[in-house]
């Protein structure tokens, strides 16, 4: 099989040189590999490094971007341009060693039941090391909710270190520019029945350059699709607490009719109707947008078919 690394990199001229040769070092063992360098509009010596590595390298592309368009574009312009049979995404700063690629690569090449393989600093038999506790608490946090919204049981699912049988990619209509592509591309892989596995892995804290995920509007991304993968997290949560709160003021107003205290005019009568018909409606709204979420998961089924069948007849 034929293997693909794909890096995107964006101000990276601290590691791009020690990522490309530790990347291709740990690659020499297979007969046929590439490693597709994907310069997302630095504006730093980045890509002049990448270049002139690659210009001694036959396995080594570099591809640049015009301008910094986000993680999610670079992933999907590496795809574009890959043509392994294996897949593999790692961060330019290797805070997942090169030697990850072996183990992720031989996962698929040894089992063929399994389509997509991440690797997870917080499954057993990881572990993180060197890492902010500020940056590590959002990242655990962030992979817990995210992971509810799935129907997988997923221990990570924000992680790049990641490797796709080809097959995978090319039946999916990639739209994401940010780094919510992670996301996307396991929800999609999810509703179309591939089967994923998660392999220990060990995360580290970057040692050069600075970190370019900005962690609030990552913070943000990653909320939205959880809200919009498992809509009742958000309407079946506020729909509840309306309705509960309508039933104790009900509750309250029967309390009072019998102590024959009542009076009909008070607010709290309308406040009672108020929350309850609120509440219902967004119980409502939550159970379509439930059904709206199904059905789009039965189109990405009907979208892999054809996508799948279209390369097939080229």
């Amino acid at each position: 099989m034929k293997i693909s690394v794909i890096i995107p990199m964006f101000n990276e001229e601290d590691n791009a040189l020690r990522t490309l040769t530790e990347v291709n070092s740990v690659l020499k063992e297979y007969d046929d590999y590439e490693i597709i360098a994907v310069d997302d509009g630095s504006k730093d010596q980045t890509f002049r490094l990448a270049n002139e590595y690659a210009s001694n390298n036959e396995h080594v592309l570099i591809v640049k971007q015009p301008v910094n368009m986000g993680m999610g574009k670079a992933l999907r312009t590496g795809f574009e341009h890959a043509t392994g049979d294996i897949i593999i995404t790692i961060d330019a700063d290797l805070s997942y060693n090169a030697s990850h690629i072996n183990i992720l690569a031989s996962e698929l090449i040894h089992d063929n039941t399994v389509d997509i393989v991440v690797g997870s600093p917080y499954m057993e038999g990881g572990d993180v090391k060197n890492v902010p506790f500020n940056r590590l608490f959002i990242s655990r946090v962030a992979n817990k909710f995210v992971g509810y919204s799935m129907p997988e049981n997923l221990s990570t699912v924000t992680s790049v270190l990641r490797a796709y049988r080809s097959e995978v990619l090319d039946s999916m209509e990639l739209e994401s520019n940010g780094t919510d592509i992670n996301l996307e591309i396991l929800s999609k892989a999810i509703a179309t029945h591939y089967k994923i596995k998660e392999v220990p892995a060990i995360l580290e804290g970057r040692e050069l350059g600075q970190s370019k995920l900005k962690f609030r509007s990552k913070t943000i991304s990653h909320v939205l699709f959880s809200l919009y993968e498992k809509p009742m997290m958000l309407f079946g949560v506020i729909g509840l607490i309306l309705l509960v709160i309508g039933i104790i003021s009900g509750v309250y107003l029967f309390y009072e009719y019998l102590r024959g205290t009542l009076d009909p005019t008070r607010p709290l009568m309308l406040f009672m109707v108020l929350m309850i018909i609120s509440g219902i409606q967004i119980l409502i709204f939550g159970f379509v947008a439930t059904q709206i979420s199904l059905l789009k998961r039965e189109i990405y089924i009907v979208q892999k078919e054809n996508r799948l069948l279209r390369k097939r007849l080229k």
